[in-house]
């Protein structure tokens, strides 16, 4: 039977690992929906994950995470008020940017887009699958957190 000295000895080992895989990749979810019934609205509900070499079924899931070359993801509000859930002319729309903003910050805020002449609501992400409803910080610092406390222990 395990100690609690060895517990703590395979946690610390496997905690900054986890840490780093979670940081390490670069994975975006994408999926656009309109209406209030859409997979792709808030509150954002992720797909099951698969088992890897499966095939995949084709439409199954509207929602899919793709690689992101640049780690940075969106997501899009755009209709007609886009300050009102209750709008059920409001598309979302979550994918990958090509590129992040030349600051390298993150944030959310109205945007024009020159092709479609019209103002959107953006969020921009850096981060594994950041563009859902979890974020990378909370998950980070949550583990922090229990790293400390085992470390006080």
């Amino acid at each position: 039977m395990m100690d609690w000295w060895n517990v703590r000895a395979v946690i610390l080992f496997l905690l900054p690992a986890l840490v780093y895989s979670q940081t390490t990749q670069r994975r975006c979810y994408v999926c656009r929906s309109r209406g209030e019934r859409g997979d792709c609205r808030d509150p954002f509900i992720p797909p099951e994950a698969r088992i890897p070499g499966l095939p995949v079924p084709a439409h199954s899931n509207p929602i899919t995470e793709l690689p992101c070359s640049s780690g940075w993801c969106s997501k899009v509000l755009d209709g007609n008020d886009k300050n009102t859930i209750e709008n059920f002319d409001l598309a979302t729309d979550r994918g990958c940017l090509a590129r992040g903003p030349s600051d390298g910050q993150e944030r959310c805020g109205n945007v024009f887009v020159e092709e479609q002449h019209r103002e959107v609501y953006m969020c921009m992400c850096k981060g594994d699958l950041c563009n859902s409803a979890r974020t990378l910080q909370v998950a980070t610092t949550i583990l922090t957190s229990i790293l400390i406390a085992l470390l006080t222990l």
